[in-house]
């Protein structure tokens, strides 16, 4: 008898550590020989379950809240590829199953953007997106340009010349209803320029562009005029923000077979089959994931710019994957793995912005729908 087996006595231990009377396998009847039925596996429990208790084995058997779980996680940030080359070679049990950790990371931001989505921290980015003095005056102009009535009695009426307070970009955008004729200050898209525009003269007559206290021009963002259309923009990019931050991460995890294609194609000649590269890209898409939260929570402690989270999204995940590739794939030189990498994250990109692409389609239809 086993070291398992002298601790049972008809499914009970002996140690006083167990409460389980019953010899034989409430599963399938067989009799218990050790802690695990040897038929059909199901674990010899205490009948008498709590709630608590039941949540709790839940967990374990889902998510594995153990050792494993925070080593493999340490592994994953210290030693990009070790997990990957771990697990081709047969070192399974030594460390959590990728999918398993994808999907309990995918728990946790599901998990913490309900908790924090009604939070100021998370509605102001959207407020002050769709209030940015330097998208909105190419909207109110593009809105009006396609109202055939109104863009005629822009290109067909008097112009006036006013020391605009707005992008530059505007006189290439539609340079046939303003144009440059002096510029004051050129920020280089950094913020809104200072400069002297002739531009229709119903644009001011309508309030599209107002006056300040020192006698510049400014668009007017509560215009009468475009207040319909800005306000379905806003939807439209407040529904985006929504669907984005509370799905991103499952849809990271969907295009995980679309991911290990692309490391195909680069990898081509290695002729590896392609479950290795479909393990590569489940360990390369939770480390993504755990950035994602990292910067989710940094957000909400902190509150970084986004381009300073941009650029810590794009320089990790493009680092860690260049360092991966190299400890996978054994591509010898640094340059090599650089390169392989940066076609990887190309092809990467494509797909993400495909989907984006999609978010942004039933975003409007759905923005749509509620103003119809």
């Amino acid at each position: 008898m086993t070291q398992v087996d002298k601790n049972i006595v008809n499914g009970e231990k002996v140690d006083g550590q167990s409460h389980i009377h019953y010899g034989n396998c409430l599963n399938c009847g067989a009799e218990l020989k050790g802690t695990y039925c040897h038929l059909c596996g199901q674990e010899a429990t205490d009948k008498s379950r709590t709630v608590i208790g039941f949540v709790k084995e839940y967990l374990n058997n889902a998510f594995l809240w153990d050792s494993k779980f925070f080593s493999t996680l340490w592994t994953l940030l210290r030693h990009p590829g070790k997990l990957t080359k771990d697990f081709l070679q047969g070192k399974i049990i030594s460390q959590e199953n990728p999918l398993k950790l994808n999907m309990f990371l995918l728990f946790v931001f599901i998990t913490l953007f309900v908790l924090f989505s009604g939070s100021e921290k998370m509605t102001a980015p959207v407020e002050q997106l769709t209030n940015d003095e330097m998208l909105l005056p190419g909207i109110q102009i593009g809105v009006l340009n396609e109202d055939a009535e109104y863009a005629a009695k822009m290109k067909g009426g008097a112009f006036d010349t006013v020391q605009l307070v707005a992008p530059l970009n505007l006189a290439e955008m539609y340079p046939e209803l303003i144009e440059v004729l002096e510029i004051k200050v050129d920020t280089k898209g950094e913020s809104l320029d200072t400069w002297v525009a002739a531009l229709p003269q119903v644009l001011i007559a309508d309030k599209i562009i107002i006056e300040t206290d020192n006698g510049s021009y400014r668009f007017n963002p509560q215009a009468n005029a475009v207040r319909n259309e800005l306000d379905m923009v806003r939807s439209i990019w407040g529904e985006m923000v929504r669907i984005t931050s509370q799905y991103f991460p499952m849809l990271l995890l969907l295009t995980v077979p679309f991911l290990s294609f692309s490391i195909r194609l680069v990898q081509r000649r290695s002729r590896l089959p392609q479950i290795n590269h479909f393990i590569f890209a489940l360990h390369y898409t939770a480390f993504l994931e755990l950035l994602i939260i990292c910067i989710f929570l940094l957000h909400l402690a902190a509150d970084p710019s986004m381009k300073l989270m941009e650029c810590v999204l794009v320089v990790a995940s493009c680092t860690y994957l260049a360092i991966a590739f190299r400890k996978v794939y054994e591509t010898g030189s640094w340059f090599k793995a650089f390169v392989k990498s940066l076609f990887t994250s190309l092809i990467y990109f494509i797909i993400l912005l495909l989907i984006f692409m999609v978010i942004f389609f039933i975003a409007c239809i759905i923005t749509v729908a509620e103003y119809v």
